[in-house]
């Protein structure tokens, strides 16, 4: 069975070695590559890297910004954030860059572990103790608005050639605002739209 490549970007060296020494006990997992910046990372990236055990704070550059970068140059690849930061913004953040896990620096190895068989597995991961607080303070995608007027006007009964007419747009416009708006959201219907949107404040 093919172990998992993992490379290790972190910037302190005792901290980066012993997380080699506890990868190097694992059965199906392996360090293929190290580096100690954003600039050591792109020169070490290769096809053996399935996981990315990434740093956010390095020495010469944003960690976001890095696996941005290698997420358009190696699309295979997958990113777990190891970091300090453990806050909600900051995590919406590190999802939105690409990170597909997230596990802050004071958890245990077990989690890490289990954030990169998730990751590798094309699940998200999110430290156990962080999620009660992405719940409680739920994301409210920014809606333009013109897409806010969109929802409101159907969420009242007036048709979608109706709605085009008031707003002064053709209709396969307003069906592509449409689109949109259910990728905000989220939600993969017209219907479910205006659900999401109702319980999440954005309409009435």
């Amino acid at each position: 069975m093919k172990k998992i490549g993992i490379m290790l970007v972190e910037d302190h060296n005792v901290f980066r070695e012993g997380l080699k020494r506890l990868f190097d006990m694992e059965e199906n997992m392996q360090v293929v590559a190290e580096a100690d910046s954003c600039a050591a990372a792109r020169q070490h990236m290769s096809d053996e890297v399935d996981i990315v055990l990434l740093d956010i704070g390095l020495p010469d550059g944003d960690g976001l910004e890095l696996c941005r970068c290698l997420t358009q140059s190696h699309p295979r690849v997958k990113f777990v954030a190891l970091t300090t930061y453990d806050d909600v913004t900051f995590i919406r953040k590190a999802m939105e860059r690409g990170v597909q896990g997230f596990v802050p620096k004071y958890a245990f190895f077990d989690e890490i572990r289990s954030a990169i068989h998730m990751v590798h597995k094309g699940g998200t991961y999110i430290y156990p103790g962080l999620q009660a607080e992405l719940l409680l303070k739920p994301h409210s995608p920014m809606l333009t608005d013109q897409e806010t007027s969109i929802l409101q006007l159907i969420a009242r009964g007036e048709d979608q050639k109706e709605v085009a007419a008031r707003l002064y747009i053709s209709l396969s416009t307003l069906r592509r605002r449409i689109r949109g708006i259910c990728t905000k959201l989220g939600v993969g219907t017209l219907e479910e739209a205006l659900a999401a949107a109702a319980r999440r404040g954005l309409i009435r």
